[in-house]
């Protein structure tokens, strides 16, 4: 017999809890035997799978036995936590008494798909980090209700390649849905950056005067941005500024600041690696003119040595 209120101080007593556990089991039982779906809710991760809640009874579900599949058990464990406290349904797959250990099949979920719109931000979780983006899944936003939706954040498509650089597996993050590739998986990535990039627009860019933002990484490396979005590189070679003293110019980009802003002027635009190639506006004097000005002083002073002696 289950808890009722006509029935709980029966229960109350200790000596008949073990007849509650027992009604449960039997409740159980009836499931299993006529394979009924069970609503369950996930309760904590393990090195497999969860373990689970149903009909007041704790259980496993194995993440191969989950609505959805990943390509490795790196991905589950990864995202594990966010999908904690989550609900799903499933059958009972295997039941034992002695211990009580109730194993459930998930697998049979029925998810409908969500209606996700370009250039909209969603919430997801980092699955995969890898050398060129990280793998994300979009099923966090909607509370899992709509399965697994695991897409790539490619780093070209960051506003700042930081982001990357900080960001770790099962961290939580927002990001923005910028359609389906050809083998229909999502494309993720930040807001319109793509967008501007495939119909051409980055080329009124070139020959433009810019301020760029120095942006200095984890690593300690220089990161440039144009417009605070688009990412840049900033040459330093005597082929780019053969009429400056190039060792000058490197001891003034390694002076550079986080967060500090240069002039620059945008000189190419690289579809491929999605970067803006550019030119420093220098606020120094070029070779020439350093070299005219010494020149014109040592002749000074010669002319000056002259007069006096002649004195």
């Amino acid at each position: 017999m289950g808890k009722t209120t006509e029935n709980i101080e029966y229960y109350l007593d200790s000596k008949n809890d073990k007849d509650y556990l027992l009604d449960l089991l039997l409740n159980i039982k009836v499931a299993y035997t006529n394979q009924e779906d069970l609503t369950f809710k996930i309760v904590a991760s393990k090195k497999k799978g969860f373990t689970v809640k149903v009909g007041g009874l704790f259980a496993f579900v194995s993440f191969q036995h989950l609505g959805w599949s990943y390509p490795s058990i790196e991905f589950w464990q990864n995202g594990a936590n966010s999908i904690v406290g989550s609900f799903f349904t499933g059958k009972i797959h295997n039941i034992k008494e002695n211990p009580i250990s109730i194993q459930i099949n998930a697998k049979e979920q029925n998810f409908e798909k969500p209606n996700l719109e370009k250039s909209t931000k969603y919430r997801g979780v980092i699955l995969q980090k890898t050398k060129y983006g990280i793998f994300v899944d979009l099923g966090l936003h909607f509370n899992w209700r709509f399965g697994s939706l695991l897409g790539l954040v490619h780093k070209s498509t960051l506003t700042y390649e930081s982001d990357y650089e900080k960001w770790n597996n099962g961290d939580e993050i927002t990001t923005f849905f910028q359609g389906f590739n050809e083998n229909g998986q999502l494309v993720l990535g930040d807001e319109n950056l793509a967008k501007e990039w495939f119909t051409g627009k980055m080329e009124n860019l070139t020959g433009t005067h810019q301020k760029v933002k120095v942006i200095i990484n984890n690593h300690g490396k220089k990161e440039f941005y144009v417009k605070d979005k688009y990412k840049a590189v900033l040459p330093i070679n005597t082929r780019m500024y053969p009429e400056y003293d190039i060792l000058k110019i490197e001891k003034l980009f390694n002076e550079l600041k986080n967060n500090q802003t240069i002039n620059c002027k945008v000189i190419d635009v690289k579809y491929k690696t999605r970067k803006l190639i550019l030119k420093w506006s220098l606020k120094i004097e070029p070779k020439s003119t350093a070299h005219f000005k010494y020149r014109l002083g040592n002749l000074l002073t010669d002319k000056l040595k002259e007069k006096l002696n002649k004195l």
